[in-house]
């Protein structure tokens, strides 16, 4: 036979799994999950200058990297399913340049000139949503993703294979005031880094270290 106590701790279970009590109870831990889930996201995906890290597929050689001799051709396409707008592909297009060219030009000695492709083709490119990002950080992200290829001309030898991938997820004023434009920024600097094992130290879009 149930005791007292056992019964008051059985009717209070009850109560708190059925009534009202345990539907609040369980929103508000549903509600708390998402929301260290988010935090996790958006301290994963780092600030909007913060320059992606390459995952390389094969590591390029230091002697492979492009060097202030060389003259690289790079071009972006956008993969099946990624919409990207002709000025948005330019305006990339131009970011890289610039920051290929800044890095390169730190690898000086006296080396063979070479003519290099480098085709980065986009996996991912998604706005996200400004008026999500102000609501809640994690929610309304943008992404930039992409896999780039280095060939040696004119015989097209394959150099390296890597792929950089950039989110930027936080919320509040300064998600809502961030734009795709900075996070291009910050994603042709991850680019350029990889290609030249190179840091501008006076770029604005280093790398941080956390």
């Amino acid at each position: 036979m149930m005791r007292a106590p056992e019964k008051a701790g059985v009717l209070g279970l009850s109560l708190i799994t059925n009534g009202k009590i345990g539907r609040s109870l369980l929103n508000a831990l549903n509600k708390a999950m998402l929301a260290l889930c988010l935090e996790i996201s958006v301290l994963c995906a780092g600030c909007a200058g913060t320059a992606p890290k390459a995952t390389f597929t094969r590591n390029l050689a230091v002697d492979q990297r492009l060097h202030a001799a060389d003259t690289p051709e790079i071009k972006i396409t956008a993969s099946d399913g990624v919409f990207m707008l002709d000025v948005e592909k330019e305006r990339l297009l131009q970011q890289v340049q610039s920051g290929v060219k800044t890095l390169q030009a730190l690898n000086t000695g006296t080396v063979e000139p070479r003519s290099l492709r480098v085709d980065i083709t986009m996996t991912r490119y998604e706005k996200g949503n400004a008026f999500a990002r102000a609501m809640i950080a994690g929610l309304g992200q943008m992404h930039i993703d992409a896999n780039v290829a280095v060939y040696q001309m004119p015989d097209n030898t394959s150099l390296t294979e890597f792929k950089v991938a950039k989110t930027f997820a936080w919320g509040g004023i300064y998600g809502t005031a961030t734009h795709i434009e900075d996070i291009e920024k910050a994603f042709a600097h991850g680019v350029a880094v990889a290609l030249t094992g190179q840091e501008d130290k006076n770029d604005k879009n280093k790398p941080s270290k956390t």
